[in-house]
């Protein structure tokens, strides 16, 4: 009887491994799998989608299991030759097994698994479905599935990636995807024009002279100050001002022009602030800073890009590539690249509180404004300063594989930056 029961355990543990494996494995796995060999995949895709029916076949077998399982054992209790405790503990530990250790050990790679005992329950399937059909019908035949089979976001991804390699979608198309799944986590101040690069005016500035100004720059709102840039009081339209020079109305002063700004802070997510946009019809806001400061500009035009890439109209000039490769391991990057973008081309982990780029890293790591020439090692990277303007860090140069212990101090060869 023991010997019995000890088979019986084995086979409720292949099915326990079988159940795990089959109600978790990835559909975008799966999918995957079935592009490069369909036979291999076909009739686990078959099986996972008839999740009810399969959930139900796993529950009878497992029922059907282990009341004989506990019936050889009471027959070993009966016959004298296990007692009454030992029959409990083999009970207790066939479901710790089967419920807890087995269940958290599949699940560290239910594709494996579900692909490997797939013919199995396949037959358990086959076997059961006479019995299983009738209170299927009865009783889910309008349901809908209570666990359906979800595919997570990093899954996608994967999917995304695997397409991408065998070709059958082009790489702007995988960019374009992987942009909208980073959309709802992407800040405000990672898209935003900074404060130094922002066009604005001051609210004395006479009107033919923020005409030329405004023309010449191809914007067609530009934010107006009074007495600082962090007092911005109103948006100028060129339409307006426009009109106004033409009808030679007698006003002569930005201020009786103005609409009102839109400001939001630094931190707001990008697809909170689409929606704002389109509920009250705008197309730039005023980026502030946790001080109520200026800390940059945000069109309607830089959320677009963000999924679709730079669209570039006459009055954009040719941008400068972020980054340019040297060689296999050593990058020239811009400054104000974005830390996640470095990250994804070096393969690193680059990441500091309240910075998004590869200038702010250095500032944060440094305390104070580098030099040219000035050097740290983060992540076998070392990090270069290679060009600065005034404060402001233009260039940066990467060369991945570097020991920490290969540069022990800050290097700082000119911290004037000439």
């Amino acid at each position: 009887m023991l010997v019995i029961a000890g088979s019986l355990l084995l086979f409720d543990l292949i099915i326990t491994i079988a159940r795990t494996g089959l109600l978790n494995v990835s559909q975008a796995y799966l999918i995957s799998v079935h592009q490069e060999d369909p036979k291999k995949a076909a009739l686990t895709l078959s099986l996972t989608s008839k999740r009810t029916q399969l959930r139900a076949t796993f529950k009878i077998i497992q029922s059907l299991v282990r009341l004989s399982i506990a019936g050889a054992l009471y027959g070993s209790f009966l016959n004298g030759s296990m007692s009454i405790y030992l029959l409990f503990a083999i009970l207790a530990l066939i479901i710790w097994l089967s419920e807890f250790f087995i269940e958290s050990w599949i699940l560290n790679d239910p594709n494996l698994w579900a692909i490997r005992l797939t013919p199995f329950a396949n037959i358990l399937v086959i076997l059961l479905s006479p019995i299983i059909y009738i209170p299927l019908a009865l009783t889910k035949k309008d349901a809908p599935d209570e666990n359906p089979a979800k595919i997570t976001e990093d899954e996608l991804i994967s999917l995304v990636d695997a397409s991408e390699q065998a070709g059958e979608i082009e790489k702007d198309e995988s960019e374009m995807i992987h942009s909208v799944f980073r959309f709802d986590d992407t800040l405000v101040r990672e898209i935003m024009v900074p404060r130094v690069d922002i066009l604005t005016l001051d609210a004395n500035t006479p009107i033919e002279k923020a005409a030329d100004v405004v023309l010449a720059s191809g914007f067609s709102r530009v934010p107006v100050y009074k007495n600082q840039i962090d007092n911005i009081i109103g948006m100028l339209y060129t339409k307006d001002m426009l009109k106004v020079w033409r009808q030679g109305n007698g006003i002569d002063s930005l201020s009786e022009l103005l609409r009102s700004a839109y400001f939001i802070p630094e931190t707001k997510k990008v697809d909170e602030l689409l929606d704002e946009m389109q509920s009250r019809r705008i197309h730039i806001a005023v980026v502030i800073d946790e001080y109520g400061g200026v800390a940059g500009l945000v069109t309607l035009e830089d959320i677009v890009e963000e999924i679709f890439g730079e669209i570039e109209d006459e009055f954009d000039e040719e941008e400068e590539a972020p980054y340019k490769q040297i060689s296999k391991n050593e990058f020239l990057f811009n400054g104000n690249v974005l830390l996640v973008e470095v990250n994804e081309l070096l393969g690193s982990r680059l990441e500091v509180e309240d910075t998004d780029t590869i200038g702010g890293l250095i500032y944060a790591r440094t305390g104070h404004v580098p030099g040219i020439g000035e050097s740290l090692v983060e992540n076998e990277l070392k990090i270069t300063v290679e060009q600065i303007d005034d404060r402001r860090i233009l260039k940066v140069r990467v060369i991945k594989n570097q020991d920490p212990a290969s540069l022990p101090e800050i290097k700082e060869d000119n911290k004037d930056g000439k």
